[in-house]
């Protein structure tokens, strides 16, 4: 441009060091010959793993029985998978301990959620407890973590939790 103002938009127009990351990805390429490939990668981002979930304890769940008393267990699900697993159920307890391991295979981490259900196992039949619905974004920043997570429909109760998360590498041709 003859007037001396610079476009801001023209191929050797000086970016900030920010940019520059942003714009080159993890990879350190060359910025401007690779935007459209890198604009393409973050798209293609897909954070795969296997979920390691331990299911400690409850406590304090609500009395669903006529008896004063529950027998507990735990479906864990994954969302996108439809993968389940369940804790044994512990007899005569509002205060259950299972210290169960589960293991799931997840193919996108970012967009999938666990969901833990409380039940009641009855002779006939079952009754639900509550849930807690987890999203896998802070185990896959953290790597691992204990928490305890209010059950959600329930008057009371508390699940003790213990996740963690082992990547696994994504192979492209």
């Amino acid at each position: 441009m003859e007037n001396g103002f610079t476009n801001p938009f023209s191929s050797n127009f000086s970016m900030t060091s920010l940019e520059k990351v942003i714009k080159s990805g993890a990879n350190g390429i060359d910025a401007i010959e690779n935007e459209k490939a890198v604009t393409q990668k973050k798209k293609e981002v897909i954070i795969r793993g296997v979920l390691s979930v331990t299911v400690i304890s409850a406590e304090d769940l609500p009395i669903v029985d006529l008896m004063g008393k529950a027998d507990p267990y735990v479906v864990l699900t994954m969302k996108k998978s439809e993968a389940k697993h369940k804790t044994r159920v512990v007899n005569d307890s509002l205060n259950p301990v299972w210290n169960q391991t589960f293991d799931f295979v997840v193919e996108d981490g970012l967009h999938d959620m666990l969901i833990l259900e409380v039940w009641d196992h009855d002779t006939f039949g079952k009754d639900y407890m509550g849930r807690c619905i987890l999203t896998l974004t802070r185990v896959i920043l953290e790597g691992e973590y204990k928490d305890t997570l209010q059950v959600e429909g329930a008057k009371s109760g508390k699940l003790n939790l213990h996740l963690k998360w082992m990547p696994q590498p994504i192979l492209r041709d």
